[in-house]
């Protein structure tokens, strides 16, 4: 009987010891894989009913909702055009993104582009009394009542800004106002130095188009970067910076900047869901993280606009430098 004993004491022994061995194997997997996380960044989607954009965007979500990242991040131009719209139309763009964006599967955190601003432009006929005028548009609907917002998942932090400036002459440029800069250095307070920080915005702080698009010593508009851009990331010294994403150009730009990677992603509709534009099709980044590394790539999602559309029409943005008249039909 005591060796009986013996022997079941032994089993039990090792059925412990195999035990914790396999629950110490499951932690460890578990905090390998709290370590690890995956989202896109897409941009510039510019919505609308015309042409193909509903389609398009449809096989952009299916493709996401493939890849199954843990959130999407959007970085502005979500619709076609509200700057120089009336109601009615704005409207109707605004409820169409919300609709079709249902279709993700993951969180989407959205950010705000200059084509989300209603009714700036003249030719729009909007009074700055109506009551969803300029950026009151996207607060309301997609914004929770702000154009700026932070998150932290999995260790990491994320800042979500807002770098449409409005001159109140009818049109926009690249700034952050006072308001969000003492958010931002508020945010920073509570943010712990070595905690790993991304920023996304629409309007990128750096970029080389005019270089490129016209000659070596151009200089940028006041609507293709963040005109008070060196003065905000100022902000960010003594804190851990790791990559900032940005849109508005629809092509790419990789700028590494004391430690800092700038990217500037191309669009979901590329040329205004009329092609590639400048060579860049039609896609979205996604970033891998593991700890506080990342790897990121551009994303083809696999969707061409027909060759032969037949008479579907295209409605552009006023400040589009896309091929063709503002509104035209192929």
């Amino acid at each position: 009987m005591r060796q009986l004993n013996r022997k079941n004491r032994s089993i039990i022994f090792y059925l412990l010891l195999l035990l914790l061995a396999a629950n110490f194997s499951f932690f460890s997997c578990n905090r390998q894989n709290d370590k690890k996380f995956s989202f896109v960044f897409m941009t510039d989607i510019h919505l609308q009913p015309e042409g193909y954009a509903i389609e398009g965007f449809n096989h952009a979500i299916k493709h996401i909702n493939e890849l199954q990242p843990d959130f999407v991040i959007t970085g502005g131009d979500l619709v076609m055009d509200a700057l120089g719209q009336r109601y009615g139309r704005a409207d109707s763009l605004y409820n169409l993104y919300i609709e079709t964006i249902k279709k993700i599967h993951a969180p989407v955190y959205n950010s705000i582009g200059n084509h989300e601003v209603f009714g700036i432009y003249e030719k729009s006929d909007v009074s700055s009394d109506h009551p969803e005028y300029g950026k009151k548009m996207f607060r309301n609907r997609l914004g929770n009542g702000s154009t700026y917002h932070a998150f932290d998942y999995k260790g990491w932090h994320f800042m979500q800004l807002d770098g449409i400036g409005l001159t109140g002459h009818h049109t926009y440029y690249g700034h952050i106002d006072s308001t969000q800069i003492e958010w931002i250095k508020k945010d920073l307070a509570k943010t712990a130095p070595t905690t790993p920080i991304v920023i996304t915005i629409h309007i990128p702080f750096y970029s080389i188009i005019a270089q490129v698009t016209n000659r070596p010593t151009a200089a940028n508009g006041e609507g293709e970067v963040i005109t008070n851009g060196n003065e905000v990331l100022k902000l960010f010294d003594g804190h851990n910076l790791k990559m900032v994403l940005s849109g508005h150009h629809h092509w790419m730009e990789e700028i590494k900047f004391r430690g800092v990677d700038y990217f500037n992603v191309p669009a979901v509709c590329a040329a205004w869901w009329r092609g590639p534009n400048r060579g860049f099709t039609e896609g979205f980044a996604v970033i891998n993280i593991d700890g506080d590394k990342f790897t990121g790539r551009y994303e083809d999602y696999g969707w061409h606009v027909p060759q032969k559309p037949g008479n579907k029409k295209w409605i552009l943005p006023a400040d589009s430098n896309a091929p063709g008249r503002k509104e035209e039909k192929e």
